[in-house]
């Protein structure tokens, strides 16, 4: 008896095509971060949601400002803080109809609950108010206003964070979080190119500076428009001169590419995952039911980009970014490299703890001779990459993390001591 290997019908893998043609073009925009621009793609056509891990200056904003631009999606963007109130993200109370009905609802035009996109920067510093209204938000795409339960449009919310926190309180916030991905500064020897595709931005922006219209100094994208990623409004693709050129990738066509997710024959890869996820088991890597469940979705969409209407053993790569607990990823991607499943990262190296205590000794050496407060201050700096980068590739070192961490503590110290009298305390 033969089997039929399925296929994509042709509309369809015209529309993945064309989203992948998107994608590359967002990625042309970055240096070294296709990685995170492919996983914000897979929690999209899932209606999943990606967290984005990584110290500031990582471009983790620009990279989601420059995505949504992609999509014909109504966008809404916020940095979280530990003032922030719930009506900033939902709305201010609706005032006329309180003292009229004396009915207790927001009003939510422009706010998080009608966004189709949503990103919210530092995701972890909400209140618990926020935080418990944001887990309904995304888990059941319900926003209970008043009295109501009303449906949300939310596709996917994307979070940022410096770090994943260890509060257990905030776990099952944590946890709606399907995929994750680290973002480090780039390389030494990428620097030029950063600077290059850097200052091509800059000088957009500059241009772009005196041109009238929505965009212009007065309109909602000016400096504390929602092209700043902070400004806690809806827009949409359209806000910028340079993004009206570009024909958005409209929310009809991505939702038959969501619908088509489901049509994908995930059989020939079943049996492996099933395998893989007793491994993690077996070694102590927490992977709940419900992420094993949800991660089916991922290796669909990486199918569906590829244009293939069955998966491969190569589509379980997003694997190793459903970790949980960030020390768990380097044991999630060896077994997932033993089970023949392509996740080595073009161009990244794996430093030895070697090369990593040579830098430390180094970092210390020079403590005693740097004199100026900005020297003090990339030194910490690079110190706080070094414990990054020990975290992320080296976690079971945790003698060489303490260093590093000593390290720390005593340049601040000193740095504090030295120019406390010029009010430069704060690094």
């Amino acid at each position: 008896m033969t089997t039929t290997t399925p296929v994509l019908d042709q509309p369809t893998r015209v529309l993945a095509r064309t989203f992948a043609t998107r994608l590359h073009d967002v990625k042309q925009s970055f240096v070294g971060r296709d990685e995170a621009v492919d996983l914000v793609a897979l929690a999209v056509l899932c209606r999943e949601h990606v967290l984005l891990v990584g110290p500031p200056g990582t471009a983790k904003t620009s990279l989601l400002e420059r995505f949504r631009r992609m999509l014909d999606a109504r966008y809404f963007s916020y940095l979280l803080t530990r003032f922030t109130e719930p009506a900033e993200l939902y709305g201010p109370v609706d005032i006329r109809r309180f003292q009229t009905e004396g009915v207790y609802q927001v009003n939510t035009a422009g706010m998080l609950p009608e966004a189709d996109i949503a990103f919210l920067d530092e995701v972890f510093q909400g209140s618990s108010a926020i935080l418990n209204t944001l887990l309904t938000l995304i888990n059941e795409r319900t926003f209970h206003n008043g009295a109501q339960a009303v449906p949300a449009n939310l596709i996917t919310l994307l979070g940022s964070s410096n770090d994943i926190p260890d509060d257990p309180v905030l776990a099952a916030f944590s946890d709606r979080f399907l995929l994750r991905c680290r973002l480090d500064y780039v390389p030494d020897d990428d620097i030029e190119d950063v600077l290059a595709l850097g200052w091509r931005g800059e000088q957009t922006l500059i241009n772009l500076a005196g041109v009238p219209g929505p965009s212009g100094p007065s309109g909602p994208s000016g400096p504390s428009g929602p092209s700043g990623g902070r400004s806690g409004r809806l827009s949409g693709p359209s806000d910028e001169p340079a993004a009206r050129t570009r024909v958005g990738f409209s929310l009809a066509d991505l939702l038959t590419l969501q619908r088509a997710v489901a049509d994908i024959d995930l059989t020939a890869v079943r049996g492996p995952f099933a395998r893989i996820v007793r491994s993690l088991r077996a070694e102590g890597v927490a992977f709940s039911d419900r992420r094993a469940v949800k991660a089916q979705k991922t290796f669909a969409a990486s199918a569906l980009l590829a244009t293939r209407a069955a998966a491969e053993i190569a589509d379980l790569a997003p694997l190793v970014h459903l970790w949980t607990n960030p020390r768990d990823e380097q044991t999630m991607r060896r077994i997932a490299a033993d089970a023949g499943i392509p996740v080595d990262q073009p161009g990244h190296t794996v430093r030895s703890l070697g090369e990593l205590r040579i830098d430390l000794t180094e970092l210390v050496g020079q403590r005693e001779r740097v004199a100026g407060a900005e020297e003090f201050k990339e030194l910490l700096r690079r110190g706080q990459r070094l414990a990054l980068e020990l975290r992320r590739e080296h976690p079971d070192a945790r003698d060489l993390l303490a260093g590093v961490q000593q390290h720390q503590r005593e340049t601040l110290t000193i740095f504090r001591e030295r120019f406390a009298e010029e009010g430069l305390v704060d690094v």
